[in-house]
């Protein structure tokens, strides 16, 4: 099995790249979110995912491990194949992706292309038995998560709904991961009131 590959960008585009590496050249599909962070790079290393079936075989490249490592929990999820999990991917960072199932927040998910709301329920239900798993995908995101289910919660118990918190929040941490929980409930506020 291969699980890392170092070489040569031969040919990059948004779902795919050529590696070569002494002189052989590996397909490798991958999520926007690798795309972006390979796009100007003459050389780059991967974490690969290695899928052999009998009529396939294909590897799936991501820039860090825990991206593999997510990409991997959404395959053990009944009914998300390879396309699947490359398009949540590539569609949302792991820290929305654990924000979206820790406030069950399926709206966030039904943004994803080939994904519905009785899909993106099933995938929240289905993640969200592995949330402690899928927080140390999380990284360094784990902060402003926590900061985002504490503020989501503290709107709760001023009386809006949970949905709209969560939505409101999420939006306002996608422009400033790094604020503290009474600004982003400061912030919540003006636009909630």
């Amino acid at each position: 099995m291969i699980a890392k590959l170092t070489g040569r960008v031969e040919v990059l585009s948004p779902t795919e790249i050529i590696v070569d590496v002494n002189g052989v050249g590996y397909e490798i599909s991958i999520p926007f979110s690798t795309f972006e962070k390979i796009e100007n790079r003459k050389e780059t290393s991967l974490y690969i995912h290695t899928l052999h079936k009998e009529d396939q075989f294909r590897l799936f490249g991501f820039i860090t491990v825990h991206e593999r490592d997510l990409f991997r929990t959404l395959l053990n999820i009944n009914g998300i194949g390879p396309a699947m999990a490359i398009s949540l991917l590539s569609g949302l960072s792991v820290e929305r992706l654990v924000d979206a199932v820790k406030n069950q927040n399926s709206g966030i998910l039904t943004k994803i292309p080939g994904i519905g709301k009785s899909k993106a329920e099933k995938l929240i239900f289905e993640l969200s038995r592995k949330v402690k798993k899928l927080e140390q995908f999380s990284g360094t995101g784990e902060e402003h998560v926590s900061a985002g289910n504490d503020a989501v919660e503290a709107l709760m118990a001023l009386g809006f709904e949970e949905q709209k918190s969560s939505k409101c929040v999420s939006e306002i941490l996608k422009n400033n991961e790094n604020m503290t929980i009474e600004e982003l409930i400061k912030e919540a506020l003006k636009i909630l009131v």
